[in-house]
């Protein structure tokens, strides 16, 4: 029989695409959110009365499987309970919730998801309860642990050709009593791989109406980026180096303390001659000044900290050898934008100084520019922070979303754009965890006889598309004639 799987925090089915292509067969699905739990069925129709909500709720309807997926949230755990073993400390967490049904059914396989900084969560206290958890009830266990300390580095969808720098952590477990893990049971990929965002973008007459919609800049985005791009055309490559720091343009004319002192702690004449050329009104009151300068500098304290006071040093300077090349007027419509949109973090050195040649985003940091080759990672709380494909002057659209993540164009999303990526900000990305199960579980699994040698394969292996799926990054796979036992 084929292996059966649970899929926990299931989002829009991540785990359970990479899964199926193996002839492994989802036998219960657990994900709190209506909307997403909604798209996942849809995906999915054959698990629909096996797909719940809150996994608190309904943890007792989990039958016995064989493979437990969870992209698990990533919570501290009690300090109070060091002196009561490892339970206590993981008690009120939605770890617990599946160290409860780890307990219950001891499924031989386990395979975890969490964000890039995971070993390092409560300075490593988290990662290591979670490792002992699962040892505790006969597991052997792995995780991706930096190379810095001495793991085999995070993985990122990157690493196997897919334009898509997202840099994840990923724990393993098999029971030891079956065998534990092999030697090596993570995917060894190209850290250094070059790929380009056009493997996976549509042509524009591929574009709904309600793509070209979602996809447009709105127009103070797009008057932001040709403010910066004309910044960038007075300062000619060969004259001038961009500098490696983020940009902060409030500082082109900043004058107020920052090293042994701080704007919360001036005084109104100090603060009304920093912003003598940006005030009509000299009768503001203190907080009404405070209010006028960028965020970073409105802190409530004493003293900046260290890598603040370095920031706005090193920004001072270059502007200060820069300052004659730039136009009071570019200043003056600089400082009618919102204070985001006044800082660029530029990451091409070398490249064309062109905004329109690269991919941008706006976050809280600034207006972020990378290279072509590959997308930053889908940020999960705001639409706003979808990455743009400057030659295409327009933000991704949905379906490059799911290709970006390693799944088919026909995958259902949620029906609002803002709930699509926020979705796909969330998601596992399929061929990593394809990349993952050919290296954890596949190599573990019995061998079926055969007559040649070279026709052995695991049971429950996939034997039409064969064990190298070497197709189109976006193309569905169906899964359609397996090895049984």
């Amino acid at each position: 029989m084929p292996l059966t799987f649970i899929d926990l925090f299931a989002g829009i089915g991540g785990f359970h695409k990479a899964l199926s292509r193996f002839g492994f067969r989802c036998v219960f699905a657990s994900e709190k959110d209506v909307n997403l739990r909604k798209a996942y069925i849809q995906n999915f129709p054959d698990v629909k009365d096996s797909t719940y909500g809150d996994i608190r709720k309904h943890k007792n309807r989990v039958p016995a499987h064989d493979i437990l997926c969870a992209g698990f949230p990533c919570q501290p755990f009690s300090k109070s309970g060091h002196q009561h073993g490892l339970r206590d400390k993981t008690r009120g967490t939605l770890f617990d919730e599946i160290l409860d049904i780890l307990e219950e059914h001891l499924p031989e396989y386990v395979l975890l998801e969490n964000v890039g900084n995971f070993e390092r969560h409560e300075k490593g206290e988290t990662w290591k309860v979670v490792k002992e958890s699962l040892r505790e009830l006969g597991y052997d266990v792995k995780g991706t642990e930096h190379i810095t300390s001495g793991g085999t580095g995070l993985i990122s969808p990157h690493h196997f050709g897919h334009p898509h720098s997202r840099e994840r952590f990923f724990v393993v477990a098999r029971l030891a009593r079956r065998g534990g893990l092999p030697e090596n049971p993570f995917p060894v990929g190209d850290r250094y791989a070059v790929t380009s965002l056009e493997q996976i973008l549509q042509e524009e007459n591929e574009l709904s109406e309600l793509d070209k919609l979602e996809t447009k800049l709105a127009d103070h985005h797009y008057a932001c980026i040709e403010h910066w791009n004309r910044f960038l055309s007075f300062l000619p490559e060969g004259e001038v180096e961009l500098p490696s720091f983020p940009i902060w343009g409030d500082e082109i004319t900043a004058t107020y303390p920052y090293k042994k002192s701080t704007p919360y702690r001036s005084s109104k004449k100090v603060l009304l001659a920093h912003l003598k050329d940006r005030i009509t009104d000299p009768n503001l009151t203190r907080e009404q000044l405070l209010e006028l300068l960028p965020n970073y500098a409105q802190t409530k304290t004493v003293e900046f900290p260290a890598w603040k006071q370095t920031f706005i040093r090193q920004n001072r300077e270059w502007f200060q050898n820069i300052r004659s090349r730039i136009p009071q007027e570019w200043i003056d419509t600089l400082f009618t934008y919102s204070h985001s949109l006044r800082k660029l973090e530029w990451n091409c050195q070398g490249e064309e100084r062109d905004l329109w040649r690269h991919v941008l985003q706006f976050r809280p940091s600034g207006l972020r520019v990378k290279r072509i080759t590959s997308s930053p990672a889908l940020v999960a709380m705001t639409s706003t922070q979808i990455p743009i494909i400057g030659p295409r002057k327009r933000f991704l659209s949905r379906i490059e979303g799911l290709r970006l993540q390693g799944f088919p164009d026909t995958h259902i999303l949620p029906e609002t754009h803002e709930a699509a990526f926020r979705a796909l900000g969330n998601a596992v990305h399929v061929d990593v965890v394809d990349q993952i199960v050919r290296t954890f579980i596949l190599r573990t699994l019995p061998i079926l006889e055969t007559a040649e040698e070279e026709h052995r394969l695991p049971l429950g292996f996939n034997m039409d598309s064969g064990q190298k799926l070497d197709l189109p990054l976006h193309q569905e796979i169906t899964a359609t004639t397996y090895i049984q036992a």
